[in-house]
């Protein structure tokens, strides 16, 4: 499993285009998308959060925590979004093995 297939998934099954996951803006569902593909990434990968930070265009380790810390939290508390991180996991695995 890699960061850029993870990125495509993602991307692909949110709408997203890939390369404004990498830009500064903070549209919410760009951002959204990009908290939801580091969340993956940290998961998946045996990247560190500064790998992940930089592939992410250039962000900082600490922005990667934030992004998991959110998307777990949203986990818990959305049923929505449970369901939504279940899909996009099988979807991963399915499109890396």
């Amino acid at each position: 499993v890699s960061i850029e297939n993870i990125t495509k998934v993602v991307c692909t099954a949110l709408s997203v285009d890939e390369n404004k996951l990498r830009d500064k803006t903070r549209k919410k569902e760009v951002v959204f998308a990009r908290q939801m593909a580091m969340f993956f990434s940290k998961e998946l990968t045996k990247s560190s959060l500064k790998t992940i930070g930089l592939h992410f265009g250039g962000r900082d380790h600490s922005t990667v925590i934030h992004a998991c810390n959110s998307i777990e939290q949203l986990r818990l508390e959305d049923l929505n979004t449970k369901h939504l991180v279940e899909n996009l996991r099988s979807q991963i695995e399915i499109a890396c093995s």
